[in-house]
């Protein structure tokens, strides 16, 4: 997955001889840098970023999405081409499906992708830091997996209480690997400490990808199966991120915590901070992956949207979903 990141305030980004570029002002003069035409999206990380409608127009024109990010990294708002296919015949089947008894095994098949995952990151973790007590600690998440594979009659509830319990286990075991300057004891989305806003920043990107994902399968992105519907709540994506996060942004930024540079100003990362925490989380989506479902290696977000499509599929035709397990 290509994207282009603009977190430069006083940028413009511009069409000019059917390209487009980004305008910066550098000290008493300008520096003009081409938009590579294969890139998928264009996020701008700035309210002081100008888009000229030209650019946009020219952007939708070769398919490339263009998102805006808050200053958390959460997408408020993007323009993407106005094409999506199959999308009645995939939604109708979704309306139907999902407050059914698929839903709940479509959310229990969610969470357990999600906590295999987990484990994973614990062991390439302990591989990497050659730990023996992280190995222990992802033998302790898979046996929280084992318990959702397991179930059989089950609620919302039992597979948010065994969601939780993996995810302590799972976020103790990535505060052990970090610098202890950082202060992070655990996940918390309103901390202020600069792992956890890292953590809400790299999602940020994720949720863009994701849901542009759905979108172009044909899924409706505000009607899951997890988490609580509710108007203007991206439900959908909110299930689907959660099978993608260990891999897509923990392990990249926990592996990398001890080299990036935070600073924080006005309780919120600078754009510096901003700029190599999206850098981290862009590279390694665009890093290969084993995908079993293909029997190759697939960048990572090319493995999205096989699974996004994957997922229409098996609404469509009322087929069991098995989530994307990583082999790191």
């Amino acid at each position: 997955m290509k994207v282009f990141f603009i977190a430069t305030p006083g940028s413009k980004v511009i069409a000019r001889k059917g390209g487009i570029y980004v305008v910066k002002r550098l000290g008493e003069g300008f520096e003009k840098v081409a938009v590579p035409p294969d890139v998928d999206a264009i996020v701008i990380a700035s309210s002081r970023v100008g888009v000229s409608s030209k650019a946009i127009r020219l952007a939708a024109a070769r398919g490339i999405d263009v998102v805006f990010l808050d200053p958390t990294g959460y997408p408020v708002a993007r323009v993407y081409p106005p094409y999506i296919s199959k999308t009645i015949a995939t939604r109708v089947a979704q309306y139907t499906l999902f407050p059914t008894e698929f839903g709940k095994r479509l959310a229990k098949e969610m969470i357990y992708a999600k906590i295999v995952n987990q484990a994973e990151v614990v062991r390439y973790l302990a591989k990497n830091y050659r730990d023996a007590s992280l190995r222990e600690e992802a033998y302790r998440v898979d046996s929280v997996a084992t318990e959702i594979r397991s179930l059989v009659n089950f609620d919302a509830d039992t597979l948010r209480n065994l969601e939780a319990r993996a995810a302590k286990i799972y976020w103790q075991a990535i505060a052990y690997t970090l610098p202890r300057e950082l202060g992070f004891t655990g996940r918390d989305h309103d901390s202020k400490d600069p792992f956890n806003m890292a953590l809400n920043y790299g999602y940020a990107i994720l949720y863009s990808t994701c849901e542009k994902a759905l979108l172009l399968a044909g899924l409706d992105p505000y009607l899951g199966v997890f988490h609580t519907p509710k108007s203007g709540k991206p439900s959908l994506t909110l299930d689907f991120v959660e099978v993608f996060r260990a891999v897509a942004v923990d392990k990249p930024l926990a592996i990398n915590a001890k080299r990036i540079r935070f600073e924080v100003s006005e309780n919120r990362l600078d754009y510096e901070t901003r700029k190599e925490v999206a850098r981290i989380v862009l590279e390694n989506m665009s890093s290969s992956y084993f995908y079993v479902k293909a029997n190759k290696r697939l960048e990572l977000g090319e493995i999205i949207k096989r699974e996004s499509w994957e997922l229409a599929i098996c609404i469509r035709e009322a087929k069991e979903y098995r989530g994307f397990r990583a082999s790191l």
